[in-house]
């Protein structure tokens, strides 16, 4: 019997088969991490245009309730409105996934 030095096929093709496997399990979570990049720098500029608009509004005595629309990378709507003895100023917008997100800012009536 002849001693074999280096990789015999089945080796070769173990290892291929393995590298197959890691990069199909890696694929769909590195797409996933992607999507979820993308909604939080999404929620980031709704939740700084919101509160630039609420901050101003609030400034300026503006009427209420108060409804705006923003398109920058998704529509935006903004609604500003009385709840008790409250005002809520809210962000109202669609994520990646197609999923209504929500995000409000409270300021206690004058």
């Amino acid at each position: 019997m002849r001693k074999s030095e280096g990789f015999t096929m089945v080796e070769t093709l173990s290892a291929f088969t393995l590298l197959i496997i890691i990069t199909l399990f890696t694929l769909p979570l590195l797409t996933e991490i992607r999507t979820a990049k993308k909604d939080l720098q999404v929620e980031r500029n709704a939740v700084t245009l919101l509160h630039n608009e609420f901050f101003e509004h609030r400034m300026k005595h503006g009427p209420i309730p108060y409804t705006s629309k923003h398109l920058l990378t998704y529509e935006m709507t903004i609604v500003i409105q009385p709840k008790g003895e409250w005002i809520a100023g809210c962000v109202l917008w669609k994520n990646q996934r197609n999923e209504n997100k929500e995000f409000c800012l409270h300021d206690k009536r004058e």
